[in-house]
């Protein structure tokens, strides 16, 4: 079973002391912002007006469930366990008809040679294909095969399940602010509903291969 590792960013100690009491004195935080100020963004969440929150707020609160609902869709596998980068490179192939190495690298803002490593054990799991392109015999193209078809299905199915129930928990209220808040989901995640499965090129690419130590 293949796994991607997810660390969650921690937040440090900070600079400048705030009051646990009152969370209209939290300051945008810096990067020495303490392990509790999780707590108090989660308190300043719930009882200041989602308007008056700064970005860097935001995003620190924020990231606390997006990360655990990561986890937690990482966990939801069948048989056959997908990777996030994985899930991604089979997502695109059923656009077309191939594509080269290059293009999955530049979507998903990897390197070549780690997409070319995440294409080999596709293959090696009879997902997808390699082959040479017609024009450009050295031109390496990707396709996927029946098998990955349907491994794409199946894993989307229990994903869609698992958040199916969750967001059945919610209430009216909720669920609408969720459907709402799905367009700016979709850009945050840098993707565009309107040519998905396709991802455009990833603007963070130099930064991602220069940093990422983590396997796909």
């Amino acid at each position: 079973m293949w796994t991607v590792a997810d660390p969650s960013d921690r937040v440090k100690e900070p600079e400048t002391a705030r009051s646990a009491s009152d969370p209209d004195t939290l300051e945008p935080m810096s990067a020495d912002a303490a392990p509790d100020l999780d707590r108090d963004l989660i308190r300043l969440v719930a009882e200041r007006n989602p308007a008056t929150l700064t970005t860097e707020q935001v995003a620190a609160a924020s990231r606390i469930p997006l990360t655990m609902i990561g986890s937690r869709l990482r966990e939801t596998t069948g048989p056959m366990a997908l990777t996030a980068p994985q899930s991604l490179v089979l997502s695109q192939l059923t656009a077309v008809e191939a594509l080269p190495i290059t293009d999955l690298a530049n979507a998903d803002g990897r390197a070549v040679s780690t997409m070319t490593e995440i294409v080999g054990r596709l293959v090696k799991a009879g997902l997808v294909r390699k082959h040479n392109g017609t024009e450009d015999r050295r031109q390496v193209l990707v396709s996927i095969t029946d098998e990955g078809r349907r491994a794409l299905r199946e894993s989307r199915a229990l994903r869609n399940e698992w958040l199916t129930r969750r967001i059945a928990e919610l209430g009216d209220h909720e669920r609408i602010a969720l459907a709402a808040a799905l367009p700016a989901l979709w850009q945050i995640a840098g993707a565009d509903p309107e040519i998905w499965p396709r991802v455009p090129p990833r603007s963070d690419r130099v930064r991602r291969t220069r940093r990422s130590t983590q396997p796909d």
